[in-house]
């Protein structure tokens, strides 16, 4: 008897979650219908914004992408009445709408239209990524193009936003095809596996975040991309000639305060960049007149780096095996603080390493 009542409350949980998921769907359809009323009315033409897209994102506090994927379902509900009618009821999710809704072009509305209840019987009882899979090969037959107009449906929704936060972060929404998404993982994959080191305890997620600037940077260094020209990255610090930068402390403040595109920077992120980095003067008569262009000068000497690398062989972070080509030169003793550029005061830090030391330092001091 007791097993028996088991079962009976295991069976009415099992309905009371099946029935409030449809309520959802229900609240999320009734929630869009609202949407597309929204979009037509041009209301936040009049609010001031220059598309229902921003407006919803304001109003929602929702990335640009997140927005727009709601209006463009809003909008294709409203040529789908069975798919519409279906959500409605909570018969099926907002991710089964949106597979049709996606494959329902202009091209395809009136194929698509014929086949709409069919669809729909569907997705009540399949996924949404089953569901993919019939909708895909209904649309590649509608085309009878082996899948090249498919192809370029989602190739034209690919994007890429970012935007900075007010503490300086990029918050990054993208949106990529098969094709370009295939490469992303593959190279990220590969990254995470070169980058894993022993006792790591970042997430994966911060893993992830690192892979991708590591391929960035390893591009910049290698002038394959920019306009480095297969150099370091370099500084270029302004001089303003009624001014007087004899104390290495100015010199930081400079730099901070003109360091190109990305803003001003903390002192400890500075010392950082500029332990391997080409380092120019720039100097100048007030704003506009230029009087001088000096020659980069490397702190680390090609012959200095083969030395070090040499003599070093990897990351000298303990427990850290990472190659020289994933490595900068480090001072133990900053040059800013009187440290000299020789092999007695360098050492190889890969960039997690060396960003992870030079903070440690900058708050030590601070202690």
């Amino acid at each position: 008897m007791m097993f028996s009542g088991i079962i009976e409350r295991m069976f009415v949980l099992m309905d009371e979650i099946g029935s409030g998921h449809r309520d959802l769907n229900a609240h999320e359809a009734a929630w869009l219908a609202k949407v597309a009323a929204f979009d037509r009315s041009d209301e936040w033409r009049a609010a001031g914004f220059l598309s229902s897209t921003a407006a919803l994102r304001n109003v929602c506090r929702m990335t640009h992408g997140v927005a727009r994927a709601h209006i463009e379902l809003a909008r294709k509900l409203e040529t789908l009445p069975e798919v519409a009618a279906a959500f409605g009821r909570g018969d099926i999710a907002r991710a089964h709408a949106a597979v049709i809704a996606s494959a329902c072009t202009p091209e395809r509305a009136e194929e698509m239209g014929a086949v709409e209840g069919e669809l729909v019987e569907i997705a009540r009882h399949h996924t949404a990524k089953e569901l993919g899979g019939v909708v895909r090969y209904l649309a590649d037959a509608i085309d009878g193009d082996g899948g090249a107009a498919a192809d370029d449906v989602q190739y034209g929704r690919r994007h890429y936003h970012g935007s900075r936060t007010l503490d300086g972060m990029l918050c990054v929404d993208a949106l990529y095809d098969r094709e370009a998404a295939d490469i992303h993982d593959t190279a990220i994959d590969a990254e995470l596996a070169r980058d894993l080191r022993p006792g790591d305890t970042r997430t994966l997620s911060q893993r992830k975040a690192d892979a991708v600037t590591n391929l960035f940077r390893q591009s910049l260094d290698r002038g394959e991309i920019g306009t480095t020209r297969a150099v370091r990255p370099h500084v270029t610090y302004v001089v303003h000639a009624d001014e007087q930068p004899a104390a290495t402390s100015d010199l930081i403040d400079l730099a901070r305060a003109e360091r190109r595109r990305a803003g001003r920077v903390s002192a400890a992120t500075l010392e950082r960049i500029l332990c391997d980095a080409d380092v120019s003067r720039v100097v100048m008569a007030g704003d506009s007149e230029i009087l001088d262009v000096g020659r980069a000068s490397r702190t680390v000497t090609t012959a200095q780096w083969k030395a070090l690398v040499i003599r070093d062989g990897h990351c000298q972070a303990p427990g850290c095996d990472q190659p020289p080509e994933r490595c900068e030169a480090h001072h133990r003793i900053h040059w800013t603080r009187g440290g000299t550029t020789d092999l007695d005061n360098l050492q190889l830090l890969c960039w997690h390493h060396h960003r992870q030391t030079h903070n440690h330092d900058a708050q030590a001091r601070a202690a």
